[in-house]
């Protein structure tokens, strides 16, 4: 009896561990699973996720694409291959707007037919421009403004005169012949550049800087315009035609022309060369 009683207390141990270990393994399956689960769902780390991120500069199209400066209008010039001044004649169609400078030069001793600016002085223009003053004057004169004749054609040999004794003047002062000759040039051209061997241009009243306080010049910038005239080197247009503001300098350029630039704001050369490059 006893021998029996221990026989199932062994058989019930031995159930019972069993049971136990069958516990015991499936609980152990289940973390295996579930361990196995987290690393499948986790990649596995390389190098580049212990290094810092590589950072780049977001790439923007830019809002509005970059515009070339616009060419000056007076690139649309003719100009020569070489560099040498080229030759012009105020003659044919389009003759009032010649243009006269150090790249567009007269050529050699030319010479207009003249006449007086006004009856009875022995100041002169290109025969094709003096009624055109004479008219201006007569306005004026009647507007109480004396736009009396001051210096009007002048001959190659004058303009050579007054040219070299400018020059001699800065020398004196310690410029060197090259320096003295450039400064000159943007105050008296040399011959066959200037507009006064033409016979267009006409210096009023006087050639001084207080010209620009009198009545004369406030009634030739309303005014002159509409007689064919322009004021033809401005004072914010000097590093465009190469010499300094002259308010007592107008010019001939025919009474279409002169109201374009009057209107437009621009210089004669700027006039001439947007002409070109619509052309």
């Amino acid at each position: 009896m006893a021998k029996t009683m221990n026989r199932r207390q062994l058989r019930a141990k031995l159930a019972l561990l069993l049971l136990l270990v069958v516990i015991l393994g499936a609980l152990s399956a289940g973390f295996l699973i579930s361990e196995k689960r987290v690393h499948a769902a986790a990649p596995e780390a390389d190098a580049s996720d212990t290094a810092p991120a590589a950072t780049t500069e977001p790439q923007t199209e830019p809002l509005t694409e970059a515009v070339p400066a616009a060419e000056p209008a007076t690139s649309a010039l003719p100009k020569s291959a070489n560099n040498d001044p080229i030759i012009v004649s105020p003659t044919g169609d389009g003759w009032e707007t010649t243009l006269v400078n150090l790249q567009y030069r007269l050529p050699e001793g030319y010479e207009p037919t003249l006449a007086p600016a006004v009856e009875g002085s022995s100041v002169q223009l290109d025969r094709r421009v003096a009624p055109h003053y004479a008219a201006m004057y007569a306005a004026a004169k009647a507007d109480g403004c004396i736009l009396t004749p001051y210096s009007g054609y002048r001959s190659y040999a004058r303009q050579q005169e007054n040219f070299n004794r400018r020059v001699a003047s800065f020398v004196e002062q310690g410029l060197s012949e090259a320096d003295a000759k450039a400064k000159t040039q943007t105050r008296i051209l040399p011959p066959g550049c200037s507009e006064h061997n033409m016979g267009f241009a006409m210096d009023v009243v006087s050639a001084s800087a207080d010209f620009v306080e009198t009545k004369e010049f406030k009634w030739l910038t309303e005014h002159a315009y509409a007689y064919g005239f322009i004021l033809r080197y401005p004072e914010n247009k000097t590093d465009i035609t190469g010499v300094m503001y002259e308010p007592w300098h107008w010019r001939y350029v025919g009474e279409k022309a002169a109201k374009e630039i009057f209107q437009s704001g621009q210089c004669l050369e700027e006039y001439l060369g947007a002409a070109a490059a619509k052309q």
